[in-house]
């Protein structure tokens, strides 16, 4: 156990510090007035900061409003002690690319962004130009976004065939569900009073994204009663340019599923493996296998669908260096327009926290290989013709990697630039969806509720509440 002490005003910068390099469970944080001694302990008093590192304590220069001198001291000390190479350094927030992309808008050169990045954060080369690549992408793309008089729309389906062992999200296990019925009832009336406040306040609607959950886990005949209201009550009435749907789960797409898409003006469709090595999407949860992902990609494709998103999960239990390898050469064999590569988060409300955290049951990849997980990751997507075009970060990733998406040039997903770096209203329907309404900069949210007894028995509720936060000015 590694005993950790600081001012409780730093409290929550150190402990981030500190889990970069060792896990939670081996932490234990005192008070700042514990009597016992901290093997890590971080203090400032007036202008002077001071590390004591183990063994070793150092004094520095500490002037206001200087939190990365702190950070950089005690991340090189880490570094040190474990070995660990953690290629974005100190940098623990979401969006790295909103940070380049205001230094872009200064007029800063690439090669000085590079140089300012690898000095105040400790971030490699390789990750800041990825990023920088994100940026100059979205400074292209994001001014043809209709920020005015326009929306986009979330569609959440909080059901799954099973539930991932990695899950954190409201997703619900679909067969035997007793608030299936009502929710279906609900989420298409939740939708017509969405689509009257919008005609009613003229807003238009540009981009759709229709996820989960599985929006596909649902019977054939409840999937297209889905797609047909979202159908007349959005994409016939508005200029929508993009709508995707997260088919997701390869067991739960169907032939008559994948038609009902066509009928009603998909033009985004996910076919998520996440991994192609059977025993691991064994482990994880999934009830299919590699064969069934090939047959479905190419029954997709069969049907005329020419803008397919494959997920890919790096970090999983288990898998190897090789085992990504062989995931890569089935997705360059297969060649989607685009691909999300998304680093494993062990969130604490998934079964994996439990079995892994608290039991030990996985062997998780350790940092050197999640290092070339990534790198190996990036030249596939590269090999196919695919570009980074939307990135975030999340807390608890193995690795302290980051999420990717790589497109072709004009296959990028609209949805998911303005959705991550909030610079457009989104209207969130569906069971555990965050309405973001944006205006002059400032973003406000409203959460539907995210349980299905609540979402069900207080529907009216909830909806009022909803109407009066997005008519609020």
């Amino acid at each position: 156990m590694i005993h950790v002490k600081s001012n409780n005003s730093l409290r929550y910068h150190v402990y981030h510090m500190v889990t970069l390099f060792y896990p939670a469970s081996q932490i234990q944080y005192l008070d700042e007035d514990d009597t016992k001694d901290g093997d890590i302990e971080v203090f400032v008093s007036g202008e002077t900061l001071r590390i004591k590192f183990f063994e070793e304590e150092e004094s520095f220069a500490y002037p206001d409003e200087t939190l990365n001198i702190m950070r950089r001291a005690l991340f090189k000390r880490l570094r040190s002690k474990t070995g660990k190479h953690l290629p974005w350094g100190i940098l623990i927030g979401i969006r790295p690319s909103k940070i380049i992309r205001e230094l872009i808008e200064k007029g800063y050169s690439k090669e000085r962004i590079v140089e300012e990045m690898t000095k105040e954060y400790l971030a490699d080369e390789d990750k800041i130009l990825l990023a920088y690549e994100v940026a100059l992408k979205e400074s292209e793309v994001l001014p043809s976004v209709d920020m005015k008089d326009s929306c986009d729309i979330y569609i959440g389906m909080p059901f799954c065939p099973s539930r991932c062992v990695y899950c954190s999200f409201a997703s619900n296990v679909y067969h035997g569900n007793r608030y299936k019925d009502l929710y279906l009832e609900l989420l298409k009336k939740e939708m017509q009073q969405i689509s009257a406040y919008l005609k009613e306040q003229k807003i238009t609607v540009q981009h759709i994204y229709f996820g989960g959950g599985t929006p596909t886990a649902v019977s054939d005949e409840e999937f297209e009663e889905v797609m047909e209201s979202i159908d007349a009550l959005f994409l016939s009435i508005h200029p929508v340019r993009e709508f995707t749907v997260e088919a997701g789960r390869v067991d739960s797409i169907t032939e008559k599923k994948l038609q009902s898409m066509k009928n009603h003006h998909t033009t985004r469709i996910s076919i998520n493996p996440q991994s192609m090595k059977d025993e691991t999407l064994r482990i994880i949860g999934r009830n299919h296998n590699r064969e069934k992902v090939l047959s479905v990609f190419g029954m997709a494709r069969d049907m005329g669908f020419d803008h397919i998103n494959m997920d890919l999960i790096l970090g999983l239990p288990g898998e190897t260096f090789m085992d990504v390898e062989n995931t890569l050469a089935d997705l360059e064999m297969l060649r989607p327009e685009s691909i999300t590569v998304h680093g494993l988060a062990i969130k604490r409300a998934s079964a994996l926290y439990e079995d892994f955290i608290l039991e030990k049951k996985y062997q998780l990849p350790q940092q050197e290989e999640m290092n070339r997980m990534y790198a190996a990751t990036d030249r596939c997507a590269r090999k196919m013709g695919l570009k980074p075009y939307y990135m975030y970060r999340q807390k608890n990733m193995v690795g302290n990697h980051e999420n990717v998406g790589y497109a072709r040039e004009g296959f990028e997903n609209y949805y998911n630039m303005v959705m991550i770096e909030e610079v457009k209203t989104i209207i969130a329907m569906g069971a555990d969806g965050v309405t973001k309404k944006v205006k002059d900069g400032k973003i406000e949210r409203f959460a539907n509720f995210k349980g299905l007894n609540d979402y069900t028995e207080r529907f009216e509720e909830m909806m009022e509440k909803k109407l009066q936060f997005l008519q609020k000015e």
